[in-house]
C-alpha cells in the first residue's frame, strides 16, 4: 500500500512541475515508467533554439540526425561515456565534456545555450 502510496506521490509532484514549468513558458515531456519508477524528464530550455545550436556546433562530429560519426551516436543509452538521459546529466556532460569533445562553455555557448542543446538532444534523439 506503502509503494503505490510513493509513486502515486512522485506521479503528482511530475504533474505540479509540468503545470509550472509550462506557466513560466519552459518545454516538458511527460511522466514516463521504468522499472516501476517514475521517471519525469523536463526539458529545461528552448528546443527550436537547441535545434539551431546542434546544427551550428554539434552536428559535424554526432551527424544531423544524432546517427554520430566522429563523436557517438545521441540515440539509445548514451553509452560513450556511459550517462543517465536526464536533462541534468546532459547539462553537466556539455558544459565540462571528455576529450575529445570539445569545451564549448562558457564561450561561444551561454548556460542557456547548453539548456536549450539539452532539451533538444533529450526531445529529438531516443
Amino acid at each position: 500500500m506503502q509503494r503505490y502510496l510513493t509513486v502515486g506521490s512522485l506521479i503528482g509532484i511530475a504533474c505540479l512541475t509540468l503545470v509550472g514549468l509550462a506557466s513560466h513558458g519552459a518545454t516538458a515531456a511527460a511522466p514516463s515508467t521504468h522499472g516501476g519508477i517514475v521517471q519525469v524528464a523536463a526539458a529545461m530550455g528552448n528546443v527550436a533554439n537547441g535545434k539551431k545550436l546542434f546544427a551550428a556546433n554539434c552536428a559535424s562530429c554526432h551527424g544531423a540526425n544524432g546517427q554520430g560519426g566522429v563523436g557517438p551516436t545521441l540515440h539509445g543509452q548514451l553509452k560513450n561515456p556511459p550517462m543517465k538521459r536526464t536533462h541534468t546529466a546532459l547539462v553537466a556532460w556539455i558544459k565540462n565534456p571528455k576529450p575529445p569533445m570539445p569545451k564549448l562553455y562558457p564561450s561561444p555557448l551561454s548556460a542557456k545555450d547548453v539548456d536549450d542543446l539539452a532539451a533538444y538532444v533529450l526531445a529529438t534523439f531516443k
